[in-house]
């Protein structure tokens, strides 16, 4: 009996896997175009995963080979696209980029991530601003799925400063659109309105952000709103005491201002930090300014400011040394620079009014 039931089970196998072996061939028969897809698929993903190792290790030709011959099989790898984009830019191919920017998100629309690659080099590199605003709207309506694991996962966060980039962004095309309409015209100052309008609200979601707070004050400086202009300065340069851009131009809306000595300090702030940046050509420029702002505070009766005015280059005693996010004085240790290179422009405003 027990040598029976194992006959019938032996027979029972075989015909089952003859069964599945005849489904098979069926299926390969009538879903041949499913199989071939598969295949090709199975193809693309080998070829990105080297060309991921390429362009991991910088090498980009053999990259670019590399994902195109993915992207033949499978043209839906969004990322292998994107990847491409990418080395498209840095070999300064700005229309090839689009067009692979353009491809991953025809597959993945929300990859949010290549849409911002997208929206910067429309802007920055081919001043299609209208476009670049298109994506960058898109960004900040996107509604991304969020995980939030307590002490494990949560990209919550990620998605906000995503969308405080792109409002950032959109405020550059803004300002890039307004300069392209003419200096002081009508419709520049409108998109300059516009440019702020991106800012602020950029400033929601990038707290204490150098780049979006010195982007405000440029606009405000352009839109002529100069006390506007002249506090955001001041709070780019207490966010990176450093950057002599904002030094620069801090000095230029005091002489505007016909705030002389003050324009005469951030200056001579700005020569420091292009000496300790070597970058001197500059510097021969300012020097310029400088004398001429030390002509109007003589012409002002101010002779006797002048002769007890230390200049604020003098205060480095010798070369400057970058530690642990401070500038000092290289036989000062503890002389803090960037204490001295801080804005106090408010406060001095303030108080004066109490006085």
């Amino acid at each position: 009996m027990d040598l029976i039931i194992k006959i019938l089970q032996l027979r029972i196998t075989k015909i089952f896997l003859t069964l599945l072996f005849i489904v098979f061939l069926l299926s390969l028969y009538f879903c041949r175009h499913w199989y071939s897809i598969q295949y090709h698929k199975a193809v693309g993903f080998y070829f990105v995963h080297k060309g991921d190792k390429a362009y991991k290790n910088r090498e980009y030709q053999k990259a670019i080979e590399l994902y195109k011959v993915a992207l033949r099989n499978y043209p839906g790898h969004s990322r292998a696209s994107c990847n491409l984009g990418n080395i498209y830019v840095s070999f300064e191919n700005y229309y090839e980029a689009v067009n692979s920017y353009e491809r991953a998100l025809k597959y993945s629309p929300n990859f949010m991530a290549c849409r911002m690659d997208l929206g910067i080099i429309l802007s920055e590199k081919m001043a299609n601003y209208d476009k670049a605003i298109q994506e960058y709207g898109r960004v900040i309506n996107a509604k991304p799925f969020t995980i939030n694991i307590p002490l494990v996962y949560n990209n919550a966060k990620a998605a906000k400063t995503n969308r405080g980039i792109a409002y950032y962004n959109m405020g550059l095309a803004y300002r890039g659109k307004s300069v392209f309409m003419g200096e002081r015209s009508h419709i520049s100052r409108k998109y300059l309105r516009k440019a702020k309008d991106s800012y602020k609200n950029a400033e929601k979601y990038l707290k204490n952000d150098y780049d979006n707070t010195f982007n405000m004050a440029l606009t405000d400086h352009m839109l002529g709103d100069y006390a506007a202009a002249a506090n955001e300065y001041c709070k780019a340069i207490n966010i990176y005491p450093d950057r002599f851009e904002a030094h620069y131009n801090f000095a230029l809306l005091l002489r505007s201002m016909h705030l002389n000595k003050e324009s005469l300090e951030e200056f001579e702030k700005t020569t420091m930090l292009l000496d300790y940046n070597g970058n001197k050509s500059k510097n021969k420029y300012i020097f310029g300014i400088i004398n001429e702002i030390k002509r109007r505070i003589m012409s002002e009766g101010g002779t006797e400011y002048l002769t007890n005015h230390e200049p604020i280059t003098s205060l480095g005693y010798g070369e400057i040394t970058y530690s642990k996010g401070k500038i000092l004085a290289e036989n000062q240790k503890d002389f803090n620079m960037n204490k001295m290179l801080k804005c106090t422009y408010g406060k001095k405003k303030k108080d004066k009014n109490d006085k």
